[in-house]
């Protein structure tokens, strides 16, 4: 980890930090930067801005805190490397701790900093016990400072909490032990937070991130929602139950909840027991039930190879995650249900972990360098072996049936993007998004163009470009600054865009990468007096990957993320159509016969590779290649 907080060639944050320093730093008043970790993904992040801080302002003091850190600092016995970029470390809960220490820090207050871990300056280690925050007296969640207007989405999703830590024990969970007790919110202080969160920030989306949302917690805000004639989204986590009924489903449907996390974990009450998981087999169909009846799109954990799980425990609930998929489109008309289906991680901190001869396991212990591992491997006395759950879960005959895929489509990823589309009610797109196909028309210099219906756009934070999204081909574009004009949404006459620009090859070459991912729409104001001249041009500034010894190569979209590989032949006819070129030059500068040419032509711009225009002479010289563009080919 700190090896690659320090490496200046492959660690991208550092990049940033370099290129894009925090402003922030430079404020002499600046006295404590806090950083949170919530999951093993940020620590190099985290490293790395705590690197970079320390190095522009060392008189600054540096704290982190966040799940991670509680979970990695707990089994510290002795001053840890990472104290090098960071002063301090905060276990559980911060709304207390860290205006403790600030008070601390600044000289305001000398009271003890509850959970904070600091060096005793003799190579030790000195712990101030943690204490617990009273959510009740808990503000609305501040969010200022962060660019809630920068993000492509209808709007920001904005996190919650109805309560924290959880009510339950599972025995395959860590939850509790970084988390402190159970508590639970007044229903009416969260519904107040929703209100003025989506009056001061204008959105009407928000995810609640408790560990589970209690019946109490689902009941209390439902009612609050609606009581208030609210009209907000929202979406939650929660576990089967017999009180998860009809009436509470109606409920949740009417206060706005347009998705429900559910932990099936397995389909079979043995397991269940195994895991000390609480629930019984007898509740899931009737709260599936209810909910998809109500029309509540429910997403279902489920996990594979816990200890003693048999590989037909396994599949049944496999089976049984599809089968609710299928009715949950076919039968209830609810197309946004999801599943994800991952291999049992026994966590060290886990109850599984901390008496594994409880449930059959005799644990692997790790290697010395892995000084930073919360997962362990393990062996199991029967049942599933870890091989087992692996191939089960990504690689056996039933993989699909139990991933996060719904009508082809993977989101298991992204769950705020299922949730978007389910309040929406918009029609799922197939699973592979391919750019729709573009008529090229005659485009001259009275033609008109505008940015298609539903892309999006807005200035970068460079201020040198312009960021594009494009539902259609579900591309992320960003083109030159020369395309401003286009942000006001209306007509402009393609002679006037090419005046901005510094080149007509620049402007051409633009021109078709915005038609070929269907970010623009031509209108032609009149038909052209003259005939058209056909050209050739690179589609997608593609990146060369996998170049071989006979001259094919792999080339991916950045914008797409579309791969296809292409031969030599092919990878050359992309670099001559850099600019735009004619096919009579084409087949010239490549010495292909026309046999040969086109149906390279055909497939490079089946795959989106090139594409052709159709420009007016007045409107466009074909630029000639300079010499060092010649030098290349």
């Amino acid at each position: 980890m700190l090896e690659a907080a320090r490496s200046a060639d492959r660690n991208v944050y550092g990049w940033a930090l370099e290129h894009r320093p925090i402003p922030e730093l430079e404020d002499s008043d600046l006295a404590v930067v806090g950083i949170s970790v919530s999951a093993d993904t940020q620590l190099i992040a985290a490293l790395t801005v705590a690197r970079h801080v320390k190095r522009r302002r060392p008189d600054v003091h540096v704290v982190m805190g966040g799940n991670l850190t509680t979970r990695m600092v707990s089994r510290w016995q002795e001053e840890h490397p990472f104290f090098e970029y960071v002063d301090s470390f905060v276990s559980y809960e911060g709304e207390d701790a860290l205006p403790a220490l600030c008070d601390r820090i600044t000289g305001a207050d000398d009271r003890a900093v509850p959970g904070l871990l600091e060096r005793d300056g003799r190579g030790g280690l000195l712990r101030t016990p943690a204490a617990m925050v009273d959510v009740a007296d808990l503000p609305t969640p501040d969010f200022d400072g962060l660019p809630l207007d920068r993000y492509f989405a209808p709007g920001p999703v904005l996190p919650l909490q109805a309560s924290r830590s959880c009510a339950w024990d599972c025995a395959f969970c860590s939850i509790p032990f970084a988390s402190n007790k159970f508590r639970i919110r007044r229903a009416d202080q969260v519904v107040r937070d929703m209100a003025a969160l989506a009056d001061k920030h204008g959105s009407d989306t928000f995810m609640f991130v408790d560990e589970i949302m209690t019946l109490t917690s689902l009941r209390g805000v439902s009612r609050q929602l609606i009581d208030g004639g609210h009209r907000l989204a929202w979406y939650g986590e929660t576990r089967f139950s017999k009180g998860l009924d009809d009436e509470l489903a109606r409920a949740l449907r009417d206060s706005g909840c347009r998705r429900l996390d559910l932990g099936l974990e397995s389909y079979n009450q043995r397991v269940l027991d195994l895991m000390r998981k609480g629930t019984k087999v007898a509740d899931i169909e009737p709260s599936l039930q209810a909910l998809l009846g109500n029309k509540v799109p429910v997403h279902l954990f489920c996990m594979t190879g816990f200890p003693g799980e048999t590989e037909e425990e396994a599949l049944r609930t496999q089976e049984f995650a599809a089968e609710t998929l299928r009715r949950s489109t076919e039968e209830f008309g609810v197309p946004y249900s999801t599943a994800a289906n991952g291999p049992f991680i026994l966590d060290v901190l886990s109850p599984v972990g901390e008496r594994p001869d409880l449930f059959g396991v005799e644990l692997i212990p790790p290697g010395k360098d892995e000084d930073l591992a919360f997962d362990l491997d393990y062996t199991v006395a029967e049942g599933l072996t870890q091989e087992d759950a692996v191939r089960l879960t990504s690689g056996g005959p039933k993989t699909s049936t139990g991933a996060a895929f719904h009508r082809g489509t993977w989101i298991g990823d992204a769950e705020e993007w299922s949730f978007l589309w389910a309040m929406a009610e918009a029609e799922l797109p197939a699973r592979r998004v391919t750019a729709p196909a573009v008529s090229y028309p005659g485009v001259d210099a009275v033609t008109m163009v505008r940015f298609a219906d539903g892309v999006r756009a807005r200035p970068s934070t460079t201020g040198r470009g312009i960021l594009l999204h494009v539902p259609s081909s579900d591309a992320l574009l960003s083109v030159p600054q020369e395309c401003h004009p286009l942000l006001d949404g209306r007509f402009h006459a393609v002679a006037d865009l090419w005046e901005s620009f510094g080149s007509t090859a620049m402007a051409a070459t633009t021109l078709v990468r915005l038609a070929t991912h269907g970010a623009v729409t031509f209108e032609p104001v009149a038909a052209a007096s003259h005939a058209h001249r056909l050209l050739w041009y690179a589609a997608h500034p593609h990146e060369v990957t996998d170049s071989r010894a006979d001259g094919s190569c792999l080339l991916t979209s950045p914008e797409t993320g579309n791969r296809v590989r292409v031969s030599a032949a092919g990878r050359l006819l992309w670099l001559l159509a850099t600019d735009g070129v004619t096919a009579a030059d084409l087949a010239a500068r490549s010495r292909l016969q026309e046999q040969q040419l086109r149906p390279l032509l055909e497939d490079l711009t089946r795959h989106h590779v090139i594409a052709v225009a159709s420009l007016h002479p007045d409107l466009l010289e074909l630029p000639l290649p300079t010499a060092a563009a010649q030098r290349a080919l």
